[in-house]
């Protein structure tokens, strides 16, 4: 949504871990091979000093994976594709194991395991990552099991997210989701175990999974490579636990009481002497809100035949009660329904199995899935006792809300082809299901709301009779599913000093019951003319005059019902692709450049399955470079540079660019039945529309202006890391981020109205409210299909391409620049032990 207003934003970010594990480290520094850096896998790199007759081997020390790796002649090597877990790299001499190293394997990261020309076989074991990772230019934070079961982190993704710098919590009005690097929060992609698992109706959030599911969480919030796309925020990648070669199990439990929860601040309207009714008044007393949650979880692990096949499952129940009371001032229907309580109640689920085939090819099979349901109910409220009553005034059951009701499951292969060649495919299909279910009424039977706030009754009928029996007025969502299906293929060949990467992608979602509806199917507002002007014409819905009294019933007394239909329902659909080619190459035995290439198109289609967005070519360079300048891994100075784009959710389609239907009809009734319903009804009009709504198809080139451009946004980043001990690394960021071009959409039509009163395209009726909506790029010329429309609003054939200038629109040019410093210390893990602080300024300025 386009503001016009400036934000500044200070964020503070400090945490500090300490880990029950730990060791000692041996770190010969060496200059990285060139290596591929798979965001959703690890790698292993070093140099063997005298590598005559010398082999490396790599096993995963849970799983039995086994690598052998050759020696180029200066004794360097790279494995890449590698599944995070424990690995032992031992090297061979001789046909006897020389030396051996033992660490943990890193999502999106190089390790390095390099030996010297030792005589004596030693062992070395490290706990932690390496101390400065030369060959990674991402910028972000990442977050493994073992670190996210030390720290006092709430059990959700949005917490995770927030513990790396340049990220804060967005809106609540937006759901439990973060923002990155000044983005919205609608403007980021998530993956699980490399599947897109981001919500599809609104690209607010993602599918979720047990916590005790996550074995790596990585939180990148600038510089990703090519790999990635669909994202000018950042990227949150996961990769989920699997089974080893030990059976292991476990449980959890924890509750987070209402007792131990500090009292929230009442609210108070401020004393301005202009309203002495509410001058200082409490306003909402939310020191009487509760709010305890309970969650359950449990896991299972382990091989269903050793070095070969695994397992890994896990499941986790979460229920939160809270209550709030209502407005103290404004409300008139405390006693009634002043309190509110809500119960929720969510499940998560992850099932994984990995297979290895051979030591050259792996499959892995993820299943996970979550769903919620949220039961709501008013009750009655004391104020001077400021207690609940236990007499229930409505109660709705909502199932699936958010971006819950998910079940995902997704095929993975990856294969070591040759000694330099990797290909990794992916097959995935997600689905989510929504829905609401309502007690006590039935928006989906014959029974229309009542929803004038000011009945006027016939007097002859009794006055229970007007109680609306629809408790949920207004428009409600419908059940509905949004159906994914993901098909991702990468390459990786190693030649030289080159790593060349390819690939592409390819996203089809399906969304049905988009937008929503009268609850009911339809409202009726009962009404009266003016006394004495039952014999004369009044105006009625949509300025329509009649005589009342000419259509009998109670008008002869000047009584009428309108009823009023509005209905978004559709359905939406939407393809995503993208290609992308990535050159890492180790220009010099210190510096990493990593040049990509990223074309992305998509398209929308709306009810009618019809092709209303259609963005081809949108090429994303990107350049990142980190040089070791001392060539022993204790100081990287490195950037990046690029260009990012963003799709529009298939939400986009609802009532713009498909069929909707908003209208009104007059009638005078002779009776109203107990459930508030009129009878006798006979029409006074005909059904019309105020804008033009009438269920009929619209024609996709007046939705959506013919230049549109996409939208993007530029980014450059700088920054380096100092070991400046053993025990103390230093390090900092600059990053800076400029939107190119926004979408939004606009429903001021005078300037098409003028347009075809000036060059004689017929509008009738209402003109202004007959013309369409339109998706443009705010601050820049428009391109505009203006059509002509009958009375009905019908189109009538006539229509044209129309440019208006910037300034005839009458918006601002769509703005953001993000500008950060993100300044950290950190004692590395050494001596059981760890410690880091980060401190990021960052601000903000624009209109979108």
């Amino acid at each position: 949504m386009l503001k016009r207003k400036m934000i500044f934003r200070k964020n503070l970010v400090a945490h500090a871990l300490v880990l029950a594990f730990g060791g000692s480290a041996l770190t010969i520094g060496i200059a990285p091979n060139v290596m591929a850096q798979s965001n959703a896998t690890g790698s292993i790199f070093g140099k063997v000093e005298s590598p005559a007759g010398a082999t490396v081997q790599i096993q995963n020390t849970d799983t039995g994976l086994k690598r052998s790796v050759n020696l180029d002649a200066a004794g360097r090597y790279t494995v890449t594709a590698l599944p995070a877990g424990r690995y032992k790299v031992e090297l061979v001499r001789s046909g006897k194991v020389a030396d051996t190293q033992e660490f943990d394997i890193i999502i999106g990261q190089g390790m390095e395991a390099s030996f010297a020309a030792a005589v004596t076989q030693q062992v070395t074991v490290s706990a932690t990552r390496t101390r400065i990772d030369v060959s990674n230019t991402n910028n972000g934070a990442i977050f493994t099991a073992k670190e996210l079961a030390k720290l006092p982190v709430q059990s959700n993704l949005t917490a995770v997210v927030l513990l790396a710098p340049n990220t804060t919590r967005g809106d609540p009005a937006y759901g439990n989701v973060a923002s990155f690097g000044g983005g919205g929060v609608s403007e980021n992609s998530y993956y699980i175990n490399g599947m897109p698992v981001t919500n599809p109706l609104s690209q607010l959030g993602s599918s979720q999974l047990p916590w005790g599911a996550i074995a790596q969480t990585s939180v990148i919030t600038g510089g990703f490579g090519a790999e990635f796309g669909r994202s000018i925020g950042g990227v949150l990648n996961i990769t989920t636990k699997s089974g080893t070669n030990k059976w292991e199990t476990g449980a959890s439990y924890s509750i987070t009481p209402n007792s131990l929860r500090s009292k929230a601040k009442d609210i108070y309207f401020p004393i301005t002497g202009s309203d002495s009714k509410v001058d200082g008044k409490l306003h909402f007393k939310n020191s009487d809100s509760t709010n305890s949650v309970t969650q359950y979880g449990a896991y299972v692990g382990g091989p269903i035949i050793e070095d070969k096949l695994f397992t890994f499952i896990a499941v986790e129940k979460t229920k939160q009660e809270a209550g709030a009371s209502g407005d103290q001032v404004n409300s008139n229907t405390l006693a009634r329904d002043g309190w509110t309580q809500t119960n929720t109640e969510t499940n998560r689920y992850l099932a994984k199995f990995d297979w290895n085939i051979t030591d050259d090819h792996r499959i892995e099979w993820t299943s996970i899935g979550d769903n919620n349901r949220v039961i709501t109910g008013t009750y009655g409220y004391d104020q001077a006792t400021a207690k609940r009553n236990n007499v229930k005034y409505t109660e709705t059951n909502s199932k699936n809300a958010g971006a819950s009701g998910n079940t995902n499951n997704a095929l993975k292969y990856t294969g070591q082809l040759t000694d330099a060649l990797t290909l990794t495919a992916l097959a995935g299909a997600l689905k989510v299901q929504r829905g609401v279910t309502y007690f006590d009424g039935n928006p989906d039977g014959n029974i229309a709301a009542i929803t004038s706030t000011a009945i006027t009754r016939v007097p002859s009928i009794p006055a229970e009779n007007y109680v609306n029996k629809v408790k949920y007025g207004g428009n409600r969502t419908r059940p509905g599913d949004d159906d994914v299906k993901t098909f991702r293929l990468d390459l990786e060949y190693k030649f030289g000093q080159h790593t060349f990467r390819g690939g592409i992608d390819r996203v089809e979602l399906d969304s049905g019951n988009v937008g929503v509806a009268t609850a009911g199917g339809s409202s009726w507002s009962y009404r009266k003319v003016p006394a004495g002007k039952e014999n004369s014409p009044v105006n009625l819905s949509i300025s329509r005059p009649a005589i009342v009294a000419n259509f009998g019933g109670f008008g002869k007394d000047g009584y009428y019902v309108q009823q009023s239909v509005f209905s978004s329902l559709t359905t939406a659909k939407s393809l995503q692709q993208a290609q992308y080619f990535e050159d890492r190459y180790q220009a010099t035995k210190d510096l990493l450049i990593v040049a990509g290439l990223r074309s992305d198109q998509y398209s929308n289609r709306n009810g009618d399955n019809e092709k209303f967005i259609d963005m081809k070519n949108q090429l994303a360079p990107r350049l990142s470079a980190s040089w070791d300048v001392n060539g022993d891994s204790t100081l990287k100075v490195f950037g990046s540079a690029g260009r990012y784009f963003l799709q529009l959710p298939t939400q986009v389609a609802a009532r713009a660019a498909s069929r909707s239907t908003l209208t009104r009809q007059d009638f005078t009734y002779t009776g109203v039945d107990t459930n508030g319903q009129p009878t006798g009804l006979r029409p006074i009009n005909e059904v019309a529309t105020p804008d033009g709504e009438l269920g009929q198809k619209k024609d996709p080139r007046s939705v959506v202006v013919k230049d549109l451009k996409p939208n993007y946004q530029d980014e450059l980043t700088l920054g380096f890391e100092k070991a400046v001990s053993s025990t103390l690394n230093l390090g900092a960021k600059f990053t800076y981020r400029n939107l190119g071009a926004g979408i939004d959409d606009s429903c001021d039509t005078r300037v098409i109205a003028a347009y075809s009163e000036k060059n004689g395209v017929k509008q009738d009726g209402h003109p202004t409210g007959y013309l369409n909506c339109f998706m443009f790029n705010p601050g820049r010329d428009a391109t505009v299909w203006v059509e002509g429309h009958n009375e009905f609003g019908i189109a009538t054939g006539n229509g044209r391409y129309a440019t208006f200038s910037a300034k005839e629109l009458g918006f601002p040019k769509a703005e953001r620049k993000y500008t950060a410093i993100d300044l950290f210390e950190e004692h590395p893990l050494r001596n059981s032990w760890y410690f880091k602080l980060n401190y990021t300024w960052s601000k903000r300025t624009g209109n979108m």
